[in-house]
């Protein structure tokens, strides 16, 4: 501040104060000059913590940060680097790391600062951006006197530091990128590390990484590490003992690292058998959050802070996803949810995904992390009423059957279905057209078609869960995926029974029975076609009764009665006959040239199999006419025509690929491998090994006799 007169002038007054910090009166007088000197800006103090001393995982991803910050002559390279990710999955760890690397190589000269935002704590609220940029004043070392009142020179004094400065600043645990804005560097050498559980879409042209969880090996890796048993793994039978029970927890931490962490701390100095008791207990889908407690840390309280950040609309969705049976979901199941337009939907979705509660794994299609599923389910119980719950899982069970009807119905448009009994379901379904969005679907929701199930079973209209498994089976057959096939078939037929439903009591049995021949449980499809017998003659269902005289044929056939197989084959033709069934005559037909076959009359099943070729071709049945070309190359081969067997092997199997049967395509493989055998072993091979690989995956029993043709050939 400066008071001036006329130097040395009668009367005249001339104040010069320069340098320093002032409080108190300011010295007045004629030619009375005070300097003082500049009061010295200490040298920087980082607040940064130490690292973990087990940092296992995210190895990528530190090498891209310390890539990103090594500027080289310290003018390239992008100013800020943002890494986001869920509460736990270890993005102040990360952080850390790479600050304390950058600090070992000397990248940042002018010192490293640290400030933790406290965006997601759960006892405070964030700093301000002022309080925030008056700790990283005092870490550069300006004294308290000196920090000015307000944010705005707060920024503006931080900014000048950076800008003079090689500086490296790291913000933890930011709530929004209006908290951070201030703190972003000046153009310049400093560079700014952030992390958030929010994606701080208005942070621009920031290096941008999102942390996930960590694959299973690493995740057993931290686990054994922090609980002081690195190397257990392979330390012998012991090891081995310690290590299973490790991997089960691993697998139901989801591979988040805090949770690894805090179950590591529960076992840390324990016996091993407490690995085993701790893997036991998260099991329990209900209880496993609380048991991800150590006494200081706990997974619901990162969860709840997340929860808690999220406007109205958004909880109402996240808990919603609570009564939903599994953690992957579609938009039109989230609509169907939550009760809303899909653009709606789709908008809160996007808020759910920034703040890292949902993740989107493809277009369209969301999955929350399973520790994040089991939080959803008890915001679900707590914040909802029973009456809410209720009514959105009636709006998700009739969304699974719309969509499920509509996808068999393009998969086989022929076949006869239950719902063609009680009229279209009322739910809303995304738009299916084609094979290939058919079995998308389908494929997509396989995991939550079994809960989807019972959740209609337990429903007040349980009719819906006889439906929806009956609007599964094409896709069942068609994919031979016998666990939910089963599982969905035996929740829907206790539904059945308890509602005294005979007719679809028989068509459940039915359809189960398939599932088990399928796999040559013999004993156990032959009680399922008795008992559909017994069902369908107490609904005087003459339709359903030949479906079981037909399906038993086939436990005949099996068991090695072929002759036996074609009576049944014969006595279910005459009745589909008189019903004037004509698609149920052709898969009769087929099945009939198969016990031909075995009884050596192969003119027989080749006239058969090609009337019924002829029948699955007028009606588009794709699937059907695959096998039934099958069962001719399989013919011809036995009737010494290779020629003809390979090329209706060869049609078969572009059939199988185009609608999706990997069953079919193994069995035309098969078979392609015995026509080339003799003469080209090399490409007998190619097919048997195409082959095994399909069988393999289906677990299908077919696996081991074509492994039983690979080793004779190769021997």
């Amino acid at each position: 501040m400066a008071a001036s007169g006329t130097p040395g002038a009668p009367g005249g007054v001339h104040n010069a104060v320069s340098g320093g910090v002032f409080h108190g009166p300011v010295i007045q007088g004629g030619q009375v000059t005070v300097t003082l000197a500049q009061q010295p800006v200490g040298t920087p103090s980082s607040a940064l913590p130490s690292p973990s001393s087990v940092h296992v995982g995210h190895e990528a991803e530190l090498a891209s940060l310390k890539a990103a910050l090594d500027t080289g002559d310290g003018s390239a390279g992008p100013a800020v680097c943002l890494v986001t990710g869920p509460g736990g999955v270890g993005k102040s760890e990360l952080l850390i790391q790479a600050a304390h690397a950058a600090r070992r190589q000397r990248q940042f000269p002018g010192g490293l600062l640290y400030v933790d935002l406290r965006g997601h704590d759960a006892g405070s609220p964030p700093l301000t951006p002022g309080e925030a940029l008056g700790r990283l004043l005092h870490q550069l070392g300006v004294p308290e006197a000196a920090v000015p009142v307000h944010a705005e020179d707060r920024a503006a004094l931080y900014r000048r530091h950076l800008a003079e400065q090689t500086v490296l600043v790291v913000l933890d645990n930011a709530h929004d990128s209006e908290q951070v804005h201030p703190m972003l560097p000046p153009p310049g050498a400093s560079r700014v590390l952030v992390s958030s559980r929010r994606q701080l879409p208005a942070v621009d042209e920031a290096h941008r990484m999102t942390l996930d969880v960590l694959p299973h090996d690493a995740a057993v890796r931290l686990l054994l590490e922090v609980s002081a048993r690195p190397g257990a793994a392979t330390a012998g039978p012991a090891g081995e003992e310690l290590a299973r029970p490790a991997a089960r927890i691993a697998e139901r931490c989801g591979g988040l690292p805090l949770a690894l962490r805090i179950a590591a701390a529960r076992v840390r100095g324990r016996p091993p058998a407490a690995f085993a008791d701790l893997a036991g207990w998260l099991a329990d889908e209900q209880s496993r959050l609380d048991e991800l407690d150590d006494g200081e840390r706990r997974m619901t309280s990162v969860l709840a802070v997340s929860y808690r950040d999220l406007d109205d609309e958004q909880r109402r969705l996240f808990a919603l996803c609570g009564v939903h049976p599994g953690p992957r979901l579609g938009l039109h199941a989230a609509a169907a949810l939550v009760d809303l337009p899909l653009a709606r939907v789709r908008r809160l979705l996007e808020g759910l995904c920034a703040a890292h509660m949902v993740q989107e794994e493809e277009r369209g299609r969301y999955r929350l992390h399973g520790l994040v599923h089991d939080y959803a389910r008890e915001r679900a119980e707590e914040d909802l009423p029973a009456a809410v719950r209720r009514a959105a899982v009636d709006r998700l069970v009739d969304h699974y059957l719309a969509t499920a009807d509509r996808a068999d119905r393009v998969l086989s448009p022929h076949r006869y279905r239950l719902q063609d009994e009680h009229g279209l379901p009322p739910g809303t379904a995304p738009e299916i057209s084609s094979r290939t969005e058919a079995l998308s679907w389908l494929a997509a929701e396989l995991d939550n078609l079994v809960g989807i199930c019972r959740a209609a079973a337990d429903s007040s209209a349980p009719a819906r869960s006889w439906l929806l498994a009956d609007a599964l089976r094409g896709y069942f057959f068609l994919a031979k995926t016998w666990t939910p096939w089963q599982a969905t078939h035996e929740v829907a037929l206790t539904a059945a029974e308890r509602a005294g439903a005979h007719r679809e009591q028989g068509i459940l049995h039915n359809s189960l029975g398939l599932a088990l021949l399928e796999q040559r449980d013999l004993p156990g499809a032959s009680a399922h076609y008795t008992a559909a017998a017994g069902h369908f003659e107490t609904a005087g269902d003459a339709h359903g009764s030949a479906n079981a005289v037909e399906n038993h044929a086939w436990v005949r056939h099996y068991s090695g009665d072929f002759a036996g197989a074609l009576d049944d084959h014969l006595r279910a033709l005459r009745q589909y006959e008189r019903l004037a069934a004509e698609r149920n005559r052709a898969i009769t037909l087929r099945g009939m040239s198969l016990a031909e076959l075995e009884l050596g009359r192969t003119t027989d099943a080749i006239g058969h199999l090609q009337e019924a070729g002829r029948i699955f071709a007028e009606r588009d049945m794709h699937l059907d006419a695959a096998m039934t070309l099958n069962g001719l190359g399989e013919a011809y081969a036995k009737a010494g025509d290779p020629t003809s067997a390979r090329r209706h092997l060869l049609r078969a199997l572009r059939l199988s690929r185009s609608c999706g049967s990997r069953y079919e395509e193994a069995r035309a493989r098969r078979g392609l491998g015995s026509v080339c055998r003799a003469g080209a072993p090399r490409l007998a091979l190619h097919h048997w090994e195409r082959a095994l690989h399909h069988y393999t995956e289906l677990g299908s029993p077919e696996a081991e006799a074509v492994r039983a043709l690979i080793a004779e050939v190769r021997a």
